[in-house]
């Protein structure tokens, strides 16, 4: 339950990508425009993630995962109605709040559901539910937007959303683990005086900072300067997404062989630094390039996987595991926010895409020197019961 409504939610933020050259087109908007429309949604979760947190471990997991599904699905239906960008504009910052409540709320449930031995494992495999539910994203309105239009691709999704929240309103226990807690157990201060939570959300502002641009403009880049049409682009862009998904499995499986986070963060970091710059540099050929957004995609995907299966071991205790996801997602939104409007920027003011490739190296070396912290953080620790 907790991993589809990650996914889910995922979908209901990947799914504008694929269809921002109809946005623009409906409502004439300019690239920077339509730049915000795709990163607005990560405004709320930019500045409030944290408290967003602490709400789940004081409200429990169970209320502020249904609770965001549930704001997703009236954002969805909001849209739908819509006749202005500002209107869109906002109902994209309500689905916003609801994806973030989802993401800060479904690990504790996954905590709770799991017995020790498969916690590391588990939560690891919740990082797959971003680049899964992207990718089902992209891949149905690929195939749905000429038909049904993005209205329809919006209606879609508060269907399946509104379908799941009534699920798990009749599955999700009222238990302890899954209920609320005391507020004096839910303070977040025991969390933001430690060093490591701080060094995962930063490591996750790079990432999406890389990750989220390339995913977002890509659809735009293969229909405006490759001449491809909008279904073989959203088609060719949700393959890159889902390269993701192998890279998350295999941090998880990392995790399981024993590697510290900040290993594998590092490795991801030096990966994702180099195959960027192939990616947007006008010396390779178009194949190539498209091959190296996979590996960018793939080695990427071990990021999220490091960075979520050892939130645990950064958490104070288990009263606090909200907080800590909450740092996170609030460094993943600040990325998701930043990220395609600086590329846009960059595109708009130099004329040429290949220029997004220093901006892109920055990002990963910025990772590269948290992981080294974020390891010497891990040897001072052990992991808790």
């Amino acid at each position: 339950m907790a991993i589809g409504s990650g996914i889910l939610a995922a979908g209901a933020v990947g799914k504008a990508p694929p269809a921002v050259s109809l946005l623009r087109e409906e409502y004439s908007l300019g690239l920077v425009y339509a730049g915000w429309i795709l990163s607005v949604l990560s405004a709320l979760g930019m500045v409030a993630g944290t408290g967003f947190g602490t709400l789940a471990d004081r409200l429990g997991p169970r209320t502020v995962l249904l609770g965001g599904l549930w704001i997703q699905a009236i954002a969805g239906t909001l849209a739908v109605l819509s006749e202005s960008a500002s209107i869109l504009l906002i109902t994209r910052l309500l689905e916003g709040a609801g994806f973030l409540a989802v993401a800060v709320s479904a690990p504790g449930i996954i905590f709770a559901a799991s017995s020790s031995g498969v916690r590391v494992w588990s939560l690891g495999l919740w990082s797959i539910n971003v680049p899964v539910g992207i990718s089902l994203a992209m891949i149905f309105a690929a195939l749905t937007l000429e038909t049904i239009g993005w209205r329809g691709v919006w209606l879609f999704y508060v269907v399946l959303i509104s379908a799941l929240a009534i699920l798990g309103h009749q599955i999700l226990p009222r238990e302890r683990g899954f209920a609320s807690r005391e507020p004096s157990t839910t303070s977040p201060m025991p969390v933001l005086r430690r060093l490591g939570p701080w060094l995962l959300a930063g490591s996750f502002i790079a990432y999406t900072m890389m990750w989220i641009s390339i995913m977002a403009w890509l659809p735009t880049y293969l229909i405006n300067h490759q001449g491809l049409v909008s279904g073989t682009a959203s088609l060719l862009s949700a393959a890159v997404v889902a390269a993701n998904v192998p890279g998350n499995l295999l941090g998880t499986w990392l995790l399981r062989r024993q590697w510290s986070g900040g290993t594998i963060v590092a490795l991801s970091s030096i990966g994702m630094g180099l195959s960027t710059y192939i990616v947007f540099s006008g010396q390779f050929g178009d194949v190539l390039r498209y091959g190296f957004c996979m590996v960018f995609s793939f080695v990427g995907g071990l990021l999220p996987a490091a960075i979520l299966g050892t939130s645990r071991l950064h958490a104070p205790d288990s009263q606090r595991i909200g907080t800590v996801n909450g740092m996170i997602i609030q460094g993943s939104h600040l990325g998701q926010f930043v990220g395609p409007p600086v590329v846009a920027m960059i595109v708009t003011i130099h004329g040429q895409w290949q220029d997004v490739r220093w901006f892109m190296v920055g990002c990963a070396l910025v990772a590269l020197i948290l992981a080294v912290a974020l390891h010497r953080v891990e040897r001072r620790q052990a992991w808790p019961e």
